[in-house]
């Protein structure tokens, strides 16, 4: 005959692998629900980089030219180019939401480094470092546009880990200066 004793430790023993299997059904949907949300946004990004309007803008801002800060105000600033003040902060906007992303891990360096590119990020961040921290200087304002800058350096240290080059060179294959 079946001991008490035997029927609740095989009683203890089957609670005891159902919640060890509820837990484990759990950590599954977790790391699948936060696999399926950095597809999203991985994807989302795609998308939105990849549009003729954001390339377009892109390019446009790396065609701008100014002298120092105040030549670039007289130029550039909103009350003068609208048109350009309006794709620039659409360019900024996006750099420093994916630099915050990365900072979050809503997204992965890996991820970004494949789908946005460095040498983009390093152009943006290369032309303009001046003005952002000369913004930042005059106006008080010490973390405006920070996740550009983070994001930058990210994928400088992902690049440097890589063993990839972290100066690109122009279509000439003539290094680029900093």
């Amino acid at each position: 005959m079946v001991d008490l004793a035997m029927l609740q430790v095989v009683r203890d023993l089957v609670a005891i692998f159902g919640v060890i299997t509820g837990f484990s059904y759990y950590v599954l949907t977790v790391r699948n629900a936060d696999k399926i949300r950095k597809q999203t946004v991985a994807n989302e990004l795609a998308r939105d980089l990849s549009s003729q309007d954001f390339i377009g803008a892109f390019y446009e801002l790396t065609e701008m030219e100014w002298e120092d800060y105040d030549d670039y105000l007289s130029k550039y600033d909103s009350t003068v180019n609208r048109d350009n003040y309006i794709k620039r902060t659409v360019i900024w906007y996006t750099y420093n939401r994916l630099g915050y992303e990365l900072y979050r891990e809503n997204i992965d360096i890996e991820t970004l480094h494949h789908i946005l590119g460095y040498q983009g990020t390093w152009v943006l961040w290369n032309k303009f470092k001046p003005i952002l921290r000369e913004y930042r200087k005059r106006y008080n304002i010490p973390d405006f546009m920070r996740w550009i800058e983070y994001l930058f350096e990210e994928m400088k240290k992902e690049r440097e880990i890589q063993g990839l080059p972290t100066i690109p060179r122009d279509p000439e294959g003539y290094l680029v200066t900093e």
